[in-house]
This record gives structure tokens, C-alpha cells and sequence, in this order.
């Protein structure tokens, strides 16, 4: 009949004390496996620590093109204007100690120079009150309800929008998908450019920002500023250079 091993006895046979015994480590051994365990761990540690920020102002920055091309979908869909009102922004974010910025969602009620928006959800047209706004919102600041720390929306260049209703500082998507903003409002790339700087680089004096370009033809895409790489493109062809 085979005897039960407790689980102490069963360490004491894997851990072996004696520096001559065999099939086990001794505590000199475990010490060191324990020594290099806690070294990567802190490396690892350290290297996460510095990529936070980074990754943070990427996310604020995909979650500010994410919100426009739902947009251009919106107006596809429903076949009335759709517009991204940028509200506020900490600045140059050239200190590296602010961040955030907020902007919202909002759905016109026509096709074409609409005079009444509604910030999303489209609720308005049931009782003409916009009484719902919690879709439509977006604040990556401090206490914001998409929180992003170290993210900061720089001001953005001067945006006066197609002119229908109040549009300032507002990129208008039409039904078909395109951009309804006037030439004055493109740079001379051909976008409107808006920039998320990662403050914890403008801290250690090298400044990382990526930038949300949205063409006339409604497609936006992704690129860091110190590398030109273009991180994601989405939405329909550069190419495309019609407009209504």
C-alpha cells in the first residue's frame, strides 16, 4: 500500500539541501532563478512604464478617428449631415503638464444646411429636445469619460465649416461620405489635421505626436509626426477628390 506524501516532504525532496544530491536544485540555485526572475521583471517594468503614454496618446488619437468616420457612416446612413464639434483643448501642450480635450457628436436635421444638430443619440426628432447626450460626449481629460492621461489635443488651426448653422471649429460629413468643410479649412496637404501630443514625451524633451488627417474625400488616417509613419488609413481613396 502506497504511503501519502505530505506537501512539505514533497519540497524537501524537490529542494534538496546537500550540495552533492542529485535530480534537484539547491537553495543556492532557487536563489538565483528567484534573482533573475525579479531583474526581467523589473526591466519589464520599466520598459511598460515608458510605452504607457505613448500608447495612451495613440488610443486617444484612434478614438478621435474612430468618432469621425462613424460619423461619415451616420450621415451614409441616414442620409443627413453629421458633424464632429471639437470643444476644447488644453493648449499648445507645449509644457508637458496638461493634457485632454473634448469634443462631441452630432447629427443635423437635413440632408444639406441643417440649422438644428443633435448631439448623439438622435433623439431630438421624437419631442424636438435633445435630451440624451451620453453617446455624443467625449472628454480624454482628467476626469473624463474617456480618460487618457497624458494625451493632450493640441488647438487645433481655424476651422469655419460649410456654413451651415454654427459650424466653427466642425468637420460637417455629407450623405455621401464626403467632407463638406471649406478649402480654406485644408492645409496645404490636402487635410484637416488635428494633433494628440503625448505629454510625458514633451517632459523628457522629445516630443511624440500623432496626428488625425481627414481628406476631402472623407478618409482619415493615422501618423506620428516624428517618423512619418502612417499608423492606420481608413475611409474611402486619397485620391478621390470630388466634393459637393
Amino acid at each position: 500500500m502506497s504511503r501519502q506524501v505530505d506537501a512539505p516532504d514533497r519540497f524537501r525532496r524537490f529542494v534538496r539541501l546537500g550540495p552533492g544530491s542529485r535530480g534537484g536544485l539547491t537553495l543556492v540555485e532557487v536563489a538565483i532563478v528567484m534573482a533573475v526572475i525579479v531583474v526581467l521583471a523589473g526591466l519589464g517594468y520599466g520598459s511598460l512604464r515608458d510605452q504607457l503614454p505613448r500608447f495612451r496618446t495613440v488610443k486617444a488619437a484612434k478614438q478621435l478617428r474612430d468618432d469621425l468616420l462613424e460619423l461619415r457612416e451616420l450621415a451614409v446612413n441616414t442620409n443627413r449631415e453629421t458633424r464632429l464639434v471639437l470643444e476644447s483643448s488644453p493648449g499648445g501642450c507645449t509644457d508637458g503638464t496638461s493634457w485632454g480635450g473634448t469634443w462631441s457628436k452630432q447629427i443635423g436635421n437635413s440632408s444639406r444646411g441643417s440649422d438644428r444638430w443633435d448631439v448623439l443619440p438622435d433623439d431630438s426628432l421624437e419631442d424636438g429636445t435633445d435630451d440624451d447626450q451620453s453617446e455624443g460626449r467625449i472628454d480624454i481629460g482628467p476626469d473624463g469619460n474617456r480618460s487618457s492621461a497624458d494625451a493632450c489635443l493640441r488647438q487645433w488651426a481655424e476651422l469655419t465649416g460649410p456654413g451651415s448653422g454654427d459650424s466653427q471649429d466642425s468637420i460637417v460629413f455629407s450623405p455621401r461620405g464626403w467632407v463638406r468643410n471649406p478649402a480654406r479649412d485644408f492645409g496645404s496637404t490636402g487635410y484637416i489635421s488635428l494633433t494628440v501630443v503625448n505629454a510625458e514625451s514633451v517632459r523628457n524633451g522629445v516630443p511624440d505626436e500623432v496626428s488625425v488627417l481627414v481628406s476631402r474625400a472623407g478618409m482619415v488616417r493615422l501618423a506620428n509626426n516624428r517618423s512619418g509613419e502612417v499608423l492606420s488609413r481608413a475611409g474611402t481613396a486619397a485620391s478621390s477628390t470630388a466634393a459637393e
